[in-house]
């Protein structure tokens, strides 16, 4: 390993925050506008009222769940959703704007996502797993794990400066919790009634979901998977997590709220 190279690999150097927390900069990306809220809303709630920044990344605009409403007028209505969100735990929210299913791979999108997580200088980064059931999901985990690597690269050049040090990244529950095994929980009772109003501001999408006889909406599946996940490790409510376990970039320090 060369001296350039490990300078990419140094330890986080945590500053103190107020009331003696360590200061932790926290960056979720989702692919659609409701994602995020649906699997670690009570994770960043928790983080916010911890006094630590949080950022929502919406790497897609939503089209796909328009019904029979027009695609311009859906898109507002998402976005405007996904910001309502954001605003009450007073997390900063970034659109990129891409329609459903047609998520590019190419450097144009590589060097957006990079651009925000150099501007966010995360600690930690949320994303969705890499075998989750949706093509968009997939592709916004890849492209995230793939910027990771890019974001302290000296050579790759976007407006704001590359990382010293690399966040810790997570993997957020898949839909219903599918083939998902985690290594972390965060207990969310306490801040359950906060994730459960993140997930009513994407009202636009409850009509949709309750094509499925076996669910009353997103909030219903929310508190479903939550519940299940809370059970599994001795609380009323969790959310569930996998650390990317991975070479020079893992720390035995717990950054979860």
């Amino acid at each position: 390993m060369d001296e350039e190279d490990r300078s990419r690999r140094t330890r986080i150097k945590w500053p103190k925050a107020e009331r003696g927390y360590l200061a932790v900069n926290v960056l979720a990306f989702g692919a659609h506008p409701d994602d995020v809220e649906l699997y670690c809303g009570g994770t960043l709630a928790k983080y916010a009222q911890a006094g630590h920044s949080v950022t929502m990344v919406v790497v897609c605009n939503g089209v796909a769940g328009r019904g029979e409403m027009p695609a311009g007028e859906i898109i507002q209505i998402r976005a405007q959703e996904s910001l309502d969100a954001a605003n009450l735990i007073g997390a900063d929210a970034v659109h990129l704007g891409y329609p459903d299913h047609h998520i590019p791979m190419d450097d144009s999108i590589k060097g957006r996502i990079t651009e925000v997580i150099r501007g966010a200088r995360p600690t930690v980064v949320f994303v969705h797993a890499p075998d989750d059931c949706y093509l968009d999901h997939e592709r916004t985990s890849r492209l995230v794990e793939e910027c990771l690597n890019l974001a302290p690269d000296r050579e790759v050049e976007t407006e704001s400066p590359p990382l010293t040090d690399w966040p810790l990244l997570y993997y957020m529950d898949t839909v219903s919790g599918l083939g998902f095994e985690p290594n972390e929980f965060v207990d969310i009772t306490d801040v359950f009634d906060i994730k459960r109003k993140m997930t009513e501001c994407h009202a636009s999408q409850a009509a949709l979901w309750r094509s499925d006889p076996s669910l009353d909406g997103p909030v219903d599946m929310m508190e479903i998977c939550a519940r299940f996940r809370g059970i599994q490790c001795g609380v009323r409510y969790a959310e569930a997590f996998r650390v990317a376990n991975k070479w020079g970039r893992f720390w035995t320090a717990r950054l979860l709220p």
